[in-house]
C-alpha cells in the first residue's frame, strides 16, 4: 500500500503509541518489518492502521493511486472482499484469501473500487526478508522466486501471486491467525516482539511454500521464461509416477523439444533425467518415512519393472534401497 497522503478535510491522523504524528510516507520503513492494515468502505471510506499512525479518510471511488515502487518487499493479503491493484500494466483484483508478494522494482497502483474489503500489507525490508529466508528450510518456488525478486530487482519487475490449493482450503484459518497474532505484536511492541514476529513470519512462508499454488507475472523474457518454469516443474512434480512429454504438450501446448531446453538452460538437465531425479527424490523419502515395500515404493513412483527401478536408484544414490533404509534405521 503506497497511496500518496490526501488533504480532505475529514481525514484524521491520530498519535502513535509513542506519542507522537506520523507523515504518512509508505515507501520507507526504519523497521524490519511494518504493518499496515486498511478497511475500505463501499462508500468510500478508508480506514487505516499501522505502528505510527492511525487514519479515516473518505474519497470518491472508484479511484486509482498513485504509481510507485518500494524500497522494501510488500506481502499483500487480502482478509475481506477483493482488492485490485494494477501491476505490470494490468488492473488485477485479488480475492479473500490470495497473496501477492511485490518486489522492490515492480511499479504498480492500487485501484480502489466502491465496495466493503479489508487488506493487511506487510513491509519487510530486503535484508531481513533474506535473513528470513535463511531461516527457512525450503527448497521450493516461493524460496526461489523471493532470492531471485531480491536480487534482480534493478533489472525486472515481478511480483507472485498467491492462491490457496482446493485440497488445503480449510488451512486459511490456520494463516489467518498467525496474521492476527502478528498484527498484535507490531502494533504492540512489547519486549521480545521482533523475536516473536521473526518466528511468525517463518511460520508464515511455511504456510505459503506448503498450502498455496504460486504464479510468478514478470515483465523480462528470463523472467517470463521462469514463469513457465515454476508451471512445468509444479506440473512435473504432482504428476512425477506418470507425466510424459506428451502430457506437456497437451497441458502448454509447446513443442516436446522446449521443455528439455527450459529444464536443461536452468536445472541442467532435459526432461528424462528430471523426471528420474524427481522419482528417486520421491523413492528415498518413501524408504525413510515409511514402511512400504521396495516393489510398492517402485510402483507408487512410476516404474513396473523393480529391476530397472533397482538400477536407476543405485546409480542416482549409489547405494541400494534396502541400504538406504538400513542407514536411516
Amino acid at each position: 500500500m503506497a497511496e500518496e497522503p490526501q488533504n480532505d478535510s475529514d481525514d484524521l491522523l491520530w498519535p502513535s503509541r509513542q506519542g507522537r504524528l506520523s507523515s504518512v510516507d509508505n515507501r520507507r520503513i526504519a523497521d524490519n518489518l511494518s504493518i499496515l492494515l486498511v478497511v475500505y468502505g463501499a462508500e468510500g471510506t478508508e480506514w487505516s492502521i499501522s505502528p505510527a499512525w492511525r487514519r479515516f479518510v473518505r474519497r470518491e471511488s472508484p479511484r486509482c493511486g498513485w504509481f510507485h515502487k518500494h524500497e522494501y518487499v510488500e506481502i499483500l493479503y487480502v482478509i475481506e472482499g477483493s482488492f485490485t491493484q494494477i501491476l505490470l500494466g494490468e488492473r488485477i483484483k485479488f480475492s479473500r484469501g490470495e497473496f501477492v508478494i511485490t518486489d522492490q522494482n515492480c511499479e504498480h497502483a492500487d485501484y480502489i473500487e466502491a465496495e466493503d474489503a479489508a487488506v493487511l500489507f506487510l513491509q519487510i525490508r530486503s535484508d531481513y526478508m533474506e535473513e528470513l529466508l535463511r531461516s527457512y528450510d525450503g527448497t521450493d518456488e516461493m524460496r526461489q522466486f523471493l532470492f531471485h525478486a531480491l536480487r534482480r530487482q534493478k533489472r525486472e519487475q515481478s511480483f507472485l501471486e498467491l492462491k490457496q490449493t482446493g485440497k488445503t482450503e480449510g488451512l486459511n484459518f490456520d494463516i489467518e491467525r498467525i496474521l492476527e497474532v502478528l498484527v498484535s505484536e507490531n502494533l504492540e511492541k512489547e519486549p521480545g516482539y521482533d523475536k516473536i514476529e521473526q518466528g511468525l513470519m517463518i511460520r508464515i512462508l511455511q504456510h505459503l511454500c506448503r498450502d498455496y499454488t504460486l504464479q510468478l507475472h514478470s515483465d523480462s523474457r528470463e523472467g517470463r521464461e521462469k514463469v513457465f518454469l515454476y508451471e512445468l516443474e509444479y506440473f512435473i512434480r504432482t504428476n512425477a509416477a506418470s507425466v510424459t512429454v506428451a502430457d506437456l504438450e497437451e497441458k502448454f501446448h509447446y513443442h516436446r523439444n522446449y521443455y528439455s531446453l527450459i529444464l536443461k538452460k536452468y536445472r541442467g538437465k532435459p526432461f528424462r533425467q528430471y523426471v528420474i531425479e524427481i522419482r528417486m527424490k520421491y523413492a528415498r523419502q518413501m524408504l525413510e518415512q515409511t514402511a512400504l515395500s521396495v516393489k510398492q515404493i517402485a510402483h507408487q513412483v512410476g516404474y513396473e519393472n523393480v529391476s530397472h527401478f533397482y538400477h536407476l536408484f543405485e546409480e542416482y544414490y549409489g547405494k541400494t534401497p534396502k541400504e538406504i533404509r538400513e542407514t536411516k534405521k
